[in-house]
């Protein structure tokens, strides 16, 4: 299926804005398609697929589906023509023409072929117009034309300045300056006869008309050429297209459209009848048209000094907005005796209807001025609700029928046959009877007073109300509808969680909203519950502002951001048509939208500006192909910038990326969007779960996106209503390097290895544990024996003292018994000796000798000495041994005199011990001082004492 490009309507960067004039058509403004590119548009080619071209002031912009993409040449110079010809996109600029192709980047590259030429000099020139004949490509500029035959660039032998180039048919035209039209003829320009008048005119454009004829623009008319002669073109329009400068002319098989300098476009069919004057009051971006390119589909490129615009014409919707139709807030809506009613907030207009269906000539009815509320047709009659009460219209004036102000609705009441309508104000509900075949205000109903806005009545006669602040009444009147019997305020113990003056009635129920969810009346339960029926079809979340009938069981249901015409019937229900008021700037009045059937396929939407006339078997006679979305690319960076790029195949693949590459970028486009813009949803499965708000934006980005798989979802729609099918792209997300098998076992290993060292630490800190238990046990052990060991020392130095001690005694006592005895057996001596002395031979020598002899054999006696000595040791510890061993040049006496040194003794007591005087004693000192070898200084006794 062949798609056209003009499908393309929305691209990211536009600036877009939507207008719908009588003729039915809708402009898509784009000031600039993409960033760089110029306000000037000069030529606009298509290659009849996917793409369309345009001369722009900084170069080729090519729109492909909703992208835009601008190609440069290194001469940077503006572009002013293009044509896509044989497969190639031919150029044309300042001084330089050529051709581009497609790279390797699905790019393209340039070709100059001015640069072929034999004197590449071209003074100046900038190739205005690019057409094909007889298998050569020819570059118009106002001072030459050049030639190319695929191989060889050339320029045609031609004198003067020529002021265009067109092809129409097999026939190339042109014009000299001063000169009328030539055509060309192998190389040379041939004069058409007759065409002289033309040499003070400058043609602007040509097109051959649907009878075969020429249409020639000209800066001073316009003419018909048939072949033969010339004549003036006169027609309805035709002088205020002269004065305003044709600059440009296309068709479609039905239309001829003509872009002037000073004022836009003019539409004419084919007959010259105008039908639209297309300008900058109808949001045009720029009323200076420089050049026109019609599609297949009987719409219009146009480029202008500044913008882009596509304009689309007998779309199903209709607009009257905007300066050219000032009515206000729209409430209201009624077509009457072929003449549409519109109920304002500044009164009522009514329009008059053409045969093609369109409103014009407005005008307001005396006497309407201010807020009104319903327009309804009862018996033939139309009835309109206003702020001062409730009016008969007819004849375009007012009569009234009610004094009661503020009429808010007015409906048929269906119960007990009775032939009467009641209606909601501001106050009061009354009720109308016919009188003289129309309808008047009978009474009001006794016993309640409300402003109600929303009024239904169910299939028991119950009326329910919609207060306009407290919520939702139901009110039970009497039989003969004079007064209420009874008033119920439904709350939570009817299922209303919160509160809401909404009631809606459709397939025969009662239902009211609020929040997300719709809930139908339960009338053997006395409750509302929850009706999901509708749910499975919206696109988008928010409360259900308003559902109205539309005919054969089918119904407007308005939310937010969509509005969706279902079928229902017995709990069957089909989604029709669903549209996106953001894709044509709708703005509804808030809290009274509103959609109104006004014949059996025109429906009105009304807006807080005026409205928009829906035809919906225009859209069921769509023309234009299925579109689809394709996603572009999708671009993974990571948290360097570092990008991976993918851009083939991306629906039918599954693609594994790293970790570190978990932002990820998304664009997408739509294949076909009729005349306005395309708009989009998209949900990430993996992320979340619900679709994003309809939106222009084609692409978006995620950015750290956890590890796992996701499912992009984006799908479309277009003015035909139809949401596309949904574009998946499959792709996974891996697990960091920390979280990989790899990783895990290496986790494992670490894992064991430490509950190995941490077994093995527990148990080196038991072994450690029993190591100090079994050192303190043995270091109490150790103490407990060192204690004992202590304890037996003690014991044992306190028994080796008390020995010594003992034997201290001991030597003492010896010592001091020796010395008694010594002193003893000495005085027994000196009493010997004196005895002697006096008895001399009276005493016997041998009997003096024998006691002499013993008493010297007591003082020495050796066995005392051994006795002595045996004390001696053990009292000081081997002293004898100890003092030998150092000294061993000590003799008997000597050591004798130490011992009884060590005791301390003075010399006179040592004196009786060694049987000597004291004198002896002193001398005995003397030589043991000698044999020590000490010198005088040193203290002997202390010198001892160390042993």
């Amino acid at each position: 299926m062949i798609r056209i490009l003009h499908l393309l309507l929305l691209l990211l960067a536009f600036e877009s804005s939507l207008c719908f004039g009588q003729l039915s058509f809708q402009i898509s403004n784009y000031e600039k398609p993409v960033d760089g590119a110029g306000n000037q548009n000069w030529d606009i080619s298509s290659d009849g697929d996917q793409r369309i071209f345009i001369a722009n002031n900084y170069g080729l912009l090519v729109l492909k589906n909703t992208n835009a993409q601008l190609f440069g040449t290194q001469r940077q110079t503006i572009f002013r023509s293009v044509a896509f010809l044989d497969n190639r996109i031919y150029t044309g600029s300042f001084e330089d023409f050529g051709y581009w192709a497609p790279d390797n980047n699905e790019g393209l590259k340039y070709t100059s072929l001015a640069a072929r030429l034999d004197n590449p000099d071209m003074n100046n020139d900038a190739i205005w117009k690019i057409v094909k004949h007889e298998g050569n490509i020819y570059f118009h500029s106002f001072g030459s034309i050049y030639g190319f035959d695929g191989e060889n660039v050339f320029r045609l032998s031609t004198s003067g300045t020529y002021m265009f180039l067109y092809k129409i048919e097999d026939k190339v035209y042109t014009q000299r300056v001063g000169n009328g039209l030539f055509t060309l003829e192998g190389n040379e320009f041939i004069p058409i006869e007759g065409s002289g008048f033309l040499e003070n005119e400058e043609i602007r454009s040509l097109i051959k008309l649907r009878d075969g004829n020429l249409m020639i623009a000209s800066t001073d008319g316009l003419y018909r050429f048939d072949g033969n002669n010339f004549s003036e073109l006169n027609f309805e329009g035709s002088e205020e297209l002269i004065q305003n400068e044709v600059n440009v002319i296309t068709q479609t098989p039905d239309k001829i459209i003509i872009g002037t300098i000073l004022n836009g476009l003019y539409i004419f069919d084919q007959d010259f009848n105008l039908l639209e004057n297309i300008t900058t009051d109808d949001q045009l971006e720029n009323d200076t048209i420089l050049s026109l390119e019609a599609d297949d589909f009987g719409n219009i490129w146009v480029g202008m000094d500044r913008g882009l615009a596509y304009i689309a014409f007998d779309t199903p919707l209709q607009n009257y907005t905007g300066s050219n139709n000032d009515i206000g807030s729209v409430y209201a809506a009624s077509l009457f005796e072929n003449e549409l009613y519109i109920g304002t907030n500044q009164g009522i207009y009514w329009y008059k209807k053409d045969s093609n269906g369109n409103f014009f000539d407005r005008k307001l009815i005396p006497g309407s001025q201010g807020q009104v509320w319903f327009l309804e047709k009862f018996d033939g009659k139309l009835y309109g609700g206003l702020n001062d009460g409730t009016y008969l219209i007819s004849d375009k004036s007012l009569s009234k029928v009610s004094d009661i102000s503020g009429g808010y609705t007015l409906k048929s009441y269906p119960q007990n046959n009775q032939d009467v309508l009641l209606q909601s104000t501001y106050s009061d509900l009354v009720v109308y009877k016919k009188v003289q075949n129309r309808w008047q205000q009978s009474h009001t109903l006794s016993g309640f007073r409300t402003p109600a806005r929303f009024m239904e009545f169910d299939h028991l006669g119950n009326i329910w109300l919609g207060h306009t602040v407290k919520g939702i009444y139901q009110l039970q009147p009497d039989i003969s509808l004079t007064t209420i019997n009874n008033i119920w305020e439904p709350g939570s113990e009817a299922g209303l969680v919160e509160s809401t003056n909404r009631v809606f009635k459709f397939d025969g129920r009662i239902f009211t909203s609020f929040s997300d969810s719709l809930y139908e009346w339960d009338h053997v339960n006395k409750t509302f519950i929850t009706y999901s029926g509708l749910d499975p079809f919206f696109t988008t979340s928010g409360t259900i502002k308003n559902i109205l009938p539309a005919g054969n069981h089918r119904y407007w249901v308005i939310k937010d951001s969509e509005i969706n015409l279902f079928e229902i019937h017995f709990n069957s229900v089909k989604l029709l048509y669903t549209l996106i008021p953001g894709m044509y700037g709708l703005e509804m009045v808030e809290g009274y939208e509103s959609i109104i059937q006004i014949d059996d396929d025109i429906h009105l939407i009304s807006l807080d500006d005026g409205f928009v006339v829906l035809d919906l078997d225009k859209i069921n006679r769509s023309k234009y192909p299925r579109s689809d979305v394709e996603i572009e690319s999708l671009i993974a960076s990571n948290a360097n910038g570092n990008q991976l790029e993918i851009r083939s195949e991306l629906s039918s693949k599954e693609y594994a990326l790293s970790n570190s590459y978990s932002n990820i970028s998304l664009s997408w486009s739509s294949t076909q969007t009729v005349g306005n813009q395309a708009f989009f949803q998209y949900k990430l499965n993996g992320l979340n779960t619900d679709w994003s708000d309809w939106s222009p934006e084609n692409s978006t980005r995620f950015e750290r996106l956890l590890p796992g798989s996701y499912t992009f979802q984006v799908r479309s729609i277009g003015a035909n209503g139809v949401i596309t099918d949904t574009t998946n792209v499959f792709f996974t997300i891996g697990l960091p390097w920390y979280l990989t098998k790899g990783a895990y076992l290496f986790y494992l290993l670490i894992a064991l290895s430490l509950a190995f060292m941490i077994r093995l630490y527990i148990s080196r800190k038991q072994w450690r544990k029993l190591g100090k238990e079994l050192e303190e046990k043995h270091k109490k052990a150790q103490r407990d024996r060192e204690k004992a060991e202590k304890e037996i020392i003690k014991l044992t130095n306190e028994k080796l003292q008390n020995e010594i001690e003992h034997k201290s005694a001991q030597l003492a006592s010896n010592t001091m018994a020796m010395m008694r005895k010594n002193n003893l057996l000495t005085s027994l001596k000196e009493e010997l000796d004196r005895q002697k002395k006096e008895l001399g031979k009276k005493m016997p020598s041998s009997y003096y000798n024998k006691i002499n002899k013993l008493i010297e054999q007591g003082i020495e006696d050796e066995h005392e000495w051994e006795v002595f000595e045996q004390l001696y040791d053990q009292a000081h510890g081997d002293f004898f041994k100890r003092l030998k061993e150092k000294h061993p040049q000590l003799t008997p006496s000597d050591l004798r005199l130490c011992a009884y040194l060590r005791m301390n003794l003075s010399s006179k007591e040592i004196a009786p011990l060694l049987n000597i005087s004291v004198r002896g004693v002193e001398e005995r000192r003397y030589r043991l001082r000698k044999r020590l070898d000490i010198s005088t200084d040193v203290n002997l006794t202390e010198l001892i004492m160390t042993f």
